[in-house]
C-alpha cells in the first residue's frame, strides 16, 4: 500500500516563503490535506480505542518525516504500529522486510562502500557504530569521520559489519524484527566496550531512548569535535539535527556553532532551522520528503555548507545537486580538519 498521496510539485522552490512564514511542521506545511494535527495525533495515543484504522488515516499518520518539531512524534510512530498490526503496511516496509531478513539492513547490503583505514585498531573498548546509512549511502562522509577520529588520536574501534538500529523499522510500524535488531546491537554493545560513539543521530536517539539494557556510555560524535587551531574565514551555512533539537539533546546545538566560530567561520545567523525532510531518510513519502528538502535547500547563502547529521547530509547531497545552489556542500569532520 502507498502512503504518498499526489501532491503539488510545480513551485518555485528558488523563491519559496521563508522559514519564519512556514508553518513549523514540514509536512503540514507541503501537505495540509493529508495532515493530522498534534492534538489529534496526541488523543488517539492517549484514548487509543478511538483509533479506528482506516486508508484516510494511513495517509495522515504516515504524512510526517519525524522531525518531532510538534512533540508528537512517539504518538504517530504508536498510530503506524497499530495501522501496521491492522494490515496497513506501506510499500517501502513491505521491501525494507525482505531486505532486513537477508541482510541486517533496508538497503539489501550490508558491506561497507569504503575500506576501513588500517590505522583503525582492531581492538578497543570504545565501538564507532556508524549506522548503515552512513556506511551504505554516504561512505565519503563516514571516511571523513573516521580519519576526523584518527586525527584526534582517539581510541576506538568499528565492527566488520553492523546491523541497522532499527529506525526505518520504528518509522514503519514494525515491531517484530525491530524488536530482534534492537536485542542483537544490545548484545554487541555489552560485549566488553565501554563506550559506543554513533555517529548517525538517528542511531543515537534510538539506543538512547528506545533500548534496553545496553551497558556501555552512548555518546554523540559531536563529544569529540574541537575547533581549528588555524582560523578560516569563510561564511557558513549550517543544516543543524531534529533529532538533537527536537529530542532532548538541543544543548548540542550552540556547543557544534561555538566550535565552528571558535574556528573562524561566520555563521549565516538569519537561516531560521527548518526541517530538510530526511528525519526517517527517504521511504513512505517520497515526493513529499522531496518537495521539502528542494525548498530546504534555497534557504542557504552562506559559502559553504555543512551538516554534522548523516540523514541531512544525504538529503543535502541530493537535493542541493537538483537545485544548483550555490554553497559548497562540505562535512563538518572536514571543515574541521588542520
Amino acid at each position: 500500500m502507498d502512503p504518498q498521496p499526489e501532491i503539488e510539485m510545480d513551485i518555485d522552490f528558488k523563491n519559496y516563503k521563508k522559514p519564519k512564514a512556514r508553518t513549523l511542521c514540514p509536512t503540514k506545511e507541503v501537505d495540509p490535506d493529508h495532515f493530522m494535527e498534534p492534538d489529534l495525533a496526541a488523543l488517539l495515543y492517549l484514548v487509543q480505542f478511538l483509533f479506528k484504522p482506516d486508508r484516510k488515516k494511513f495517509l495522515e499518520v504516515f504524512n510526517c518525516v519525524h522531525c518531532n518539531a510538534c512533540k508528537t512524534s512517539n504518538s504517530r510512530y504508536y498510530l503506524k504500529r497499530k495501522l501496521h498490526n491492522a494490515r496497513f503496511v506501506s510499500r517501502s516496509t513491505e521491501g525494507m522486510l525482505e531486505s532486513y531478513r537477508k541482510y541486517d539492513t533496508p538497503f539489501n547490503q550490508s558491506k561497507y562502500r569504503f575500506k576501513i583505514p588500517e590505522e583503525v585498531p582492531k581492538d578497543s573498548d570504545t565501538l564507532f557504530y556508524m549506522g548503515c546509512l552512513s556506511t551504505i549511502k554516504i561512505p565519503r562522509y563516514t571516511l571523513n569521520a573516521i580519519k576526523y577520529l584518527l586525527s584526534k588520536e582517539i581510541d576506538f574501534t568499528v565492527l566488520d559489519q553492523e546491523a541497522c538500529c532499527g529506525i526505518p523499522l520504528v518509522d514503519s510500524g514494525e515491531t517484530e524484527m525491530l524488536e530482534a535488531l534492537m536485542e542483537k546491537n544490545v548484545a554487541t554493545f555489552n560485549s566488553g566496550y565501554k563506550k559506543v560513539v554513533c555517529l548517525c543521530p538517528a542511531c543515537f536517539e534510538l539506543f538512547n531512548h528506545f533500548c534496553t539494557g545496553i551497558k556501555p556510555e552512548v555518546v554523540y560524535i559531536t563529544d569529540y569535535l574541537e575547533p581549528l587551531k588555524k582560523k578560516r574565514r569563510v561564511t557558513l551555512s549550517i543544516q543543524h539535527l531534529c533529532q538533537l533539537l527536537y529530542r532532548g539533546f538541543d544543548q548540542v546545538i550552540p556547543k557544534v556553532e561555538q566550535i565552528l566560530i571558535d574556528s573562524g567561520y561566520k555563521i549565516m545567523k538569519n537561516e531560521k532551522h527548518w526541517c530538510c525532510g530526511g528525519g526517517m531518510g527517504i521511504m513512505h513519502i517520497e515526493k513529499t520528503i522531496e518537495k521539502i528538502a528542494r525548498i530546504r535547500v534555497n534557504d542557504f547563502k552562506g559559502e559553504l555548507l555543512t551538516t554534522y547529521c548523516s540523514s541531512c547530509y544525504h538529503i543535502l547531497k541530493l537535493f542541493t545537486r537538483k537545485e544548483k545552489i550555490k554553497p559548497k556542500l562540505v562535512d563538518i569532520f572536514t571543515l574541521l580538519t588542520e
